[in-house]
């Protein structure tokens, strides 16, 4: 997804980018294959219930707001005549978790995050999609700090992005306009096809060009040390300990204290397994992506060994194992199975198109055509669509 989105820049440009946590503009043609244009935004509009409830805002000059009641009717759809005309008024359509509402969002934003997994950046929250609709000469939102990275994708007209040009503080807030001016900034003028890159809390502010504006924002959470932490923190030995009241009097004997605990043996010790459990967390994704699942569970007939068979759209697995099992882990479940599957697991999750008669170890063929047959039951696998068999044997 990302090499597509950035093209022709490099992914790998892109991916260094995030880790330095520095701005940059990646010029390209994302517009030929935008996942969204300014008619199918106006569809999802109409489509939506209840949009005043935390869905759509509005903003202007900096000023964000909720969408007013009188914008939908009495069977809770938006008024879309009221709401071109605020548009047409200078007001900005902000829409967020779009992903949600769009097919095409939810698989590009599962996309990112597989193709950042597979350049060793995990990601603490799913990314998700915000979409904003700009008219001419417009700045919906003031200068401000995101608690996330932000990947712009310009999809219609021309924005013109200011970003701050080093590190401020490091918290999601809004930049008063007097610091705003005397900030340093870097300029970045998108055009449809271009994207933008600003990372987690770096000031910024956009404002369109003559004509109105459309850009996604991919928000992306980097894993921190202190998210980590947060999730191990409850299984570390000794932290359920009392802190001793004279060391609670003297910040130096407490930071020693707690210094000491942290590097003790049974924290060493325990630390493999709790960062472990904490990865294989982090990489099965819950949510499934609609891929013909329904129909898809219920047929197992006619599935043999040369059934070819493919994985579901953005299920990316963990395998794991123990002395005497191995567990398949995916977005929505996981599949358990003896020692000897393992090998069979481990193919299923690097494959992307397979069959029954495919999978290593020493298997007989009615329980390869089992394994493959509880992995479709389970939603992970589907029968493989005829381009995708193609592309198999070639």
């Amino acid at each position: 997804m990302l090499t597509e989105l950035l093209r022709p820049a490099d992914t790998v440009a892109f991916v260094d980018t995030v880790r330095r946590r520095e701005p940059g503009l990646f010029p390209g043609d994302a517009a030929g294959a935008a996942p969204l244009d300014m008619a199918g935004f106006e569809a999802i509009l109409g489509a939506l219930h209840h949009a005043h409830e935390g869905v759509l805002h509005l903003a202007r000059g900096g000023d964000r707001r909720s969408l007013p009641p009188e914008l939908v009717d009495r069977d809770g759809m938006l008024d879309l005549r009221q709401v071109r005309q605020v548009f047409e008024d200078g007001e900005t359509l902000y829409l967020t978790k779009a992903h949600r509402l769009s097919p095409a969002l939810a698989d590009l934003c599962r996309g990112i995050e597989l193709d950042l997994a597979g350049h060793g950046i995990t990601l603490r929250e799913s990314a998700g999609a915000h979409v904003f609709a700009t008219p001419p000469a417009a700045q919906g939102f003031a200068p401000h700090r995101d608690g996330h990275g932000s990947l712009i994708v310009q999809l219609e007209g021309r924005k013109t992005w200011q970003v701050e040009d080093g590190n401020g503080p490091q918290r999601a807030c809004g930049v008063p306009a007097e610091d705003w001016a005397r900030l340093p900034k870097r300029k970045f003028v998108l055009e449809p096809g271009d994207v933008l890159y600003v990372p987690e809390y770096r000031g910024h502010a956009a404002r369109a060009g003559t004509v109105s504006s459309l850009h996604l924002t991919i928000r992306l959470f980097p894993l921190r040390w202190r998210d980590v932490l947060g999730e191990i923190a409850g299984a570390l030995p000794g932290l359920n300990a009392p802190v001793p009241h004279a060391r609670t009097a003297d910040p130096d004997a407490l930071a020693a204290g707690l210094a000491d605990l942290l590097g003790s043996p049974d924290v060493r010790t325990a630390l493999p397994s709790l960062i472990g459990g904490l990865s294989a967390r982090r990489t099965a994704r819950r949510a499934v992506l609609a891929d013909g699942g329904l129909g898809e569970r219920g047929s197992l007939e006619g599935i043999g060994e040369k059934t070819w068979l493919a994985r579901t759209r953005g299920a990316d697995c963990l395998v794991t194992s123990d002395d005497i099992s191995a567990t398949i882990h995916f977005p929505g479940g996981a599949v358990r199975g003896p020692i000897e599957v393992l090998a069979a697991f481990e193919y299923v999750a690097g494959a992307r198109v397979l069959r029954a008669v495919d999978l290593p170890g020493a298997l007989v063929p009615a329980v390869t055509v089992d394994v493959v047959c509880r992995l479709v039951a389970e939603g992970l696998l589907r029968r493989a669509r005829p381009a995708e068999i193609d592309e198999a044997v070639q």
